[in-house]
């Protein structure tokens, strides 16, 4: 193949062969051959730039995407083979980037734990996040979650808990804020430990609270339901609940 012409722009080299093929590589592939107009090329080195810039556009887009936030090496890899690369490609671009300490995925488990952390996410979220993000679950089951700091975390977020779930009778609450806890990723143990440190409502309060949710409940059954049949919804709706069956006679 003859080259019959070269156009260097701005961002690559644009090389035409008497075949009217086109060959567009990058500038760092364009530097590295001898390449002139009227120069015959093999199929050997036609190939040889081929790959030079496969490679080089490949490593291009790992460093653009690696920018932009940080990646384990399985998702790294993941996300060159999607471009289409092959094997050998990828291993060769993981390790330029190894290389660099752009692929670490040691400090890449310390500083996403560190994150999750200062989040007061519990270990088992910190855990699934981990495997989400392609951390072997062999190296997930090394890093060690000190009790002294999961129950710091979790008293971090007590507060926010006690106060989003207020509105609910004294039983509701407890069990809005223990399945909280467990969805921030805390163990059972950790949960119930929180769960105790609510304080009960005092009567009033408690019946102010059993007043509007029996007025939400008439008001919803009576739609489908009348006399006795009502009541007696009614009564298994605020049992559910959790109110006592004494507080919800007063009521009814």
């Amino acid at each position: 193949m003859k080259i019959s012409k070269i156009k260097v722009l701005k961002s690559k080299v644009a090389i035409t062969f008497d075949n009217h093929k086109r060959l567009d590589i990058s500038k760092d592939v364009y530097t590295n051959f001898y390449l002139y107009e009227k120069k015959e090329l093999t199929n050997k080195e036609y190939k040889a730039i081929e790959e030079m810039n496969n490679s080089s556009k490949l490593l291009q887009y790992a460093l653009k995407i690696r920018s932009k936030s940080l990646y384990s090496e399985f998702k790294m890899r993941e996300k060159l083979y999607n471009k289409g690369a092959s094997k050998k490609e990828v291993d060769k671009v993981i390790k330029i980037l190894k290389g660099y300490d752009l692929i670490d995925d040691k400090a890449y488990i310390q500083e996403l734990v560190e994150y999750c952390n200062s989040l007061n996410y519990g270990e088992n979220k910190i855990r699934n996040k981990l495997l989400d993000k392609g951390i072997f679950k062999s190296d997930v089951d090394k890093i060690k979650f000190p009790l002294s700091i999961e129950k710091r975390k979790a008293n971090n977020i007590f507060h926010k808990l006690d106060k989003k779930y207020d509105k609910y009778n004294a039983s509701s609450k407890k069990s809005h804020i223990y399945n909280a806890y467990l969805l921030e990723g805390y163990s059972k143990n950790i949960a119930s430990e929180m769960i105790n440190k609510i304080k009960d409502s005092n009567q009033k309060d408690e019946l102010n609270k059993l007043k509007i949710d029996y007025q939400k409940a008439k008001i919803r059954l009576a739609r489908k339901y009348k006399g006795k049949e009502l009541r007696q919804k009614i009564l298994s709706s605020l049992l559910a609940k959790g109110y006592k069956m004494n507080d919800i006679l007063k009521v009814l």
